[in-house]
């Protein structure tokens, strides 16, 4: 592609200062979306598509050209976005916001409509002037999981193609409308899921079982708070495995009964004073199991965490193999 001098030589002048705005940009981006789990892109603009950009004919000059520098910051849901966008509005000098939603659209239509923050450096006290860096803008695109998919997905194939396609562009079209219909989904998850007609499944009736159980034993005061659980399903699982690798002939319903009654007696047993503090609330349980019959030497496939100082309380505990190796590494 053969691209006009002054695009060039304007761009070239520019051009050793991207990358260093990259770099600063990234600096300050980096640890947030780390502690948050949030995925992060960052770009340069190529010459030839910066010169492709001003021939749409949609940019009065250079200074409106706001996308040299560009990063997307993926998140997970648009609970997250007013956040991130919040959060960028502290940290960067805001040139503007142009939020999802907020351009005019057909209702027909579905195309990329992600939120676009534009922003520059902010000012330094200690720079009498700003660098040349300070005064290029950059842009942050915040999109969800699945606009992220949308983009990087259908990008290649319909928007920089080397052909024009009335269908292929259709099914970017149908695709993002089944990306938005996602997100709105995820939006209003619980709301959502009361209208589902629930079909009847032993194994998830057994574990909701057990699940109300410990609820029912934390209101009654029989669980001290530090140890509730800080994930609910993952406990649950591994409770209601602990009562199914106990006997497998058990159907999901006797599973969750003879856990219950294992943890119920322990707990009676024990009272709210004695329930010891140095072992989670699955080391309990399967303590519990194991004073009251369950095998010592678990089923192929599965190393329960076996402490000292679940030893010292549960002796019987001694005897369980094998078991997670707390030493090597």
């Amino acid at each position: 592609m053969i691209t006009p001098s002054e695009i060039n030589s304007k761009f070239r002048e520019l051009e050793p200062y991207l990358a260093p705005l990259q770099t600063r940009v990234r600096e300050v981006l980096v640890p947030y979306c780390e502690k948050r789990s949030f995925a992060l892109l960052s770009r340069i603009k190529t010459l030839e598509s910066v010169c492709e950009k001003i021939e749409t004919g949609r940019f009065a000059g250079w200074s409106a050209i706001d996308d040299l520098v560009a990063f997307a910051i993926v998140i997970p849901t648009l609970i997250d976005e007013e956040g991130v966008v919040n959060w960028l509005m502290e940290r960067f000098e805001t040139i503007d916001i142009k939020r999802r939603g907020s351009t005019m659209k057909s209702p027909d239509v579905f195309r990329f409509d992600s939120t676009r923050f534009v922003a520059r450096l902010p000012a330094s006290p200690e720079r009498a002037s700003p660098r040349p860096m300070d005064k290029i803008s950059f842009e942050v695109q915040v999109r969800t999981a699945f606009d992220h998919a949308w983009v990087v997905t259908t990008h290649a194939l319909t928007y920089k193609t080397p052909v024009v396609d009335w269908k292929q562009q259709r099914l970017a079209a149908e695709l993002k409308a089944t990306a938005e219909k996602m997100d709105l989904l995820i939006l209003a998850f619980h709301e959502a899921s009361v209208k589902i007609q629930e079909s009847p499944w032993p194994t998830i009736q057994a574990k909701k079982k057990i699940h109300n159980f410990f609820l029912s034993a934390i209101e009654a005061k029989q669980v001290p708070p530090e140890l509730i659980p800080n994930d609910w399903s993952r406990f649950t699982d591994n409770v209601y495995e602990l009562g199914r690798r106990w006997d497998k002939k058990l159907k999901p319903d006797e599973v969750a009964t003879t856990v219950i009654s294992a943890i119920e007696s322990e707990l009676s047993n024990l009272g709210p004073t004695r329930v010891p503090m140095s072992m989670s609330l699955c080391q309990l349980s399967f303590a519990s199991l194991l004073k009251h019959g369950a095998p010592r030497s678990p089923t192929a496939g599965h190393w329960p965490l076996i402490t000292s100082q679940m030893e010292s309380l549960y002796p019987s505990a001694k005897d369980v193999q094998p078991r997670f190796d707390l030493e090597s590494i």
